[in-house]
This record gives C-alpha cells, structure tokens and sequence, in this order.
C-alpha cells in the first residue's frame, strides 16, 4: 500500500467526493451506494475502480471506517458543512491528520506496505527545501545530490513526482502552477490548536507546537528522520533558532492575510529567525506569536 501511485490509489478529488457523501449521509451509507453515488459504473470511464481504490486505500489509514457493509467516518464534525467549498477543507484537514498519524508511518523507510510514509517521507525533505527558489521540476536533481542511499529517494520515480504533486497541493503544501512549497495551507487548518484567537505565545513555543501538528515541518519527528539522511554540505543544517524557509513563507503569507502577528519583545522567551531566498537568514527576528482576536479569514 502506498499513497503517491495515484492510479492504483486513489485521488484527492475522488477523496473529497467521497468523504462528502459519507458525511452527508450522518449515520453512514452502504458501500454499494456510496460508490454508485460517486462513480457510477454506467458513467465513469474507468467504471467506478478509482472511487473503490481511493475508498479502500483511505478506510485502510483509518478515514474511513466499515462495518456490516456501512460506511462512516470516525471524524464526521459536529455541524455538517454548508458549502462544497467547506466539505473540501474539511477533507483536507482529516486526510493531513491521517497521513502524517504515527499508526500509518510505522514502516517509515518501507518499500513495500508503507501505507502513508512515502507521502510523509517526500513532504518532510521537500519542505526543508529552498521555497522561495526550488520547483518541482527539480526535486529529482535536488534529492540526487542530498540523498547518498539509493534506498532513501522518492523523486526519481515519475509515477510518486506525479502522486506528490497532488496530494501536496491538496494537503495544503505546495502551490500550483509550479509546485511551489508552500505549507501556508496546512499551517492555517490547524491554527485553532496552536493558538486561540485574541491571545499570544513564545513564538519557539508556538514552533513546537506546530511540529507535533504537522511533524514534516521544523522539528517534527518526520522531519528528523528524513534530515539524518541527508548529506549536510549539500543542504546546510539551519542555525540555532532559525526556520525552514518554507515556514518562514508560510507565517510571512498568514500574516499579511490578518491571521497572525509576529511580534518583537526582547522579554519573551526565545527567538525564532526566519530564512529568505538560498537559505540567508532574513533580517526578520521575533520573539512571541499573537492571533487577532477577530482572525483574518
């Protein structure tokens, strides 16, 4: 099992279609329904078989559960969402929070039988990545050169670039056209646990927090394991207090959005840096992370 060959796997688009139907339904849906709602084999050219791959792959890390032939979903909100556009948010966050889970990253270096850590092992190099200069394009080379073991590299298979650049862009990691990294998303879909609104944090403690979040960006344990394979000349190592700048675009986005401020106080526990363009240190050091109390979106 893996995530990133999407023709036997399924997709984001089939994904959000899916978990849509399955919410709306409340008390859950019959297999049988839920995939002639979604795809009906009469319709689709492929006859339904994307729908049922991306509904096994996904019941497989746990969004989905069945029992007795019905389908639900464990995470299934509190209010249903009133719009596409919040059914597809919504599918975003559950499938971020399944696919980074430990449960599905257990075999993290595994060639086969993976489950999630293919997608998590390539997310948590590619976001240690130049964000302001690299491209999907040029992962392959990137990867080539920082990664000695033919074991440990992701990128040289067309079948997984193409299975990461959809499931990054869904997730909230990257931005298309180009694949840029870009973490923007990701980051703002899990704020409400980081920091509430109308309140303020060391800005190193809202860094650690966000690691156990989204444990592919700074100092999260995906992020560690995939970096102690990489050859250090050929992506120097961060200096003490410093972040991605991946990270850094990503709190430079949500605070021009309205969504966070970033705040200098010399008082307030340790700093973090933020990196610019080809990894320089920005002249940008702050000290405490603070959120509106009306929010930006």
């Amino acid at each position: 099992m893996t995530i990133l060959n999407i023709t036997n796997d399924g997709l984001p688009n089939v994904l959000a279609v899916l978990y849509a139907r399955v919410l709306a339904s409340r008390g859950g849906i019959s297999r049988d329904e839920l995939l002639t709602a979604v795809a009906p084999a009469e319709i689709v050219e492929d006859g339904g078989s994307q729908a049922s791959k991306t509904l096994n792959r996904w019941s497989e890390l746990g969004m989905f559960t069945e029992k007795d032939g019905v389908i639900s979903a464990p995470d299934k909100p509190a209010k249903k969402p009133s719009s596409t556009l919040e059914e597809i948010a919504l599918t975003r966050r559950v499938a971020c929070k399944y696919a980074l889970a430990d449960t599905n990253n257990e075999n993290f270096w595994a060639t086969e039988g993976a489950r999630s850590a293919d997608l998590t092992r390539t997310l948590a190099w590619a976001m240690a990545q130049d964000a302001f200069n690299t491209r999907l394009s040029e992962l392959e080379a990137l990867e080539a050169d920082q990664i000695q073991n033919d074991g440990r590299r992701l990128m040289r298979n067309p079948t997984r670039q193409n299975g990461y650049r959809f499931w990054a862009e869904f997730l909230g990691f990257s931005r298309q056209p180009g694949g840029d990294i870009d973490p923007t998303v990701a980051v703002r879909d899990v704020l409400d646990e980081l920091i509430r609104p109308g309140t303020e944090i060391g800005a190193r403690d809202f860094i650690d927090r966000l690691a156990q979040k989204l444990p592919v960006l700074d100092g999260g344990r995906w992020r560690n394991l995939v970096l102690a394979e990489v050859d250090p000349i050929a992506l120097p190592r961060l200096q003490l207090g410093q972040i991605s700048s991946a990270l850094s675009r990503a709190l430079l986005c949500l605070r021009a959005e309205g969504e966070l401020l970033l705040v200098n106080r010399a008082d307030t526990g340790s700093s973090i840096v933020l990196t610019g363009f080809q990894g320089v240190r920005a002249d940008l050091t702050f000290q405490a992370i603070a959120r509106p109390a009306s929010g930006g979106r």
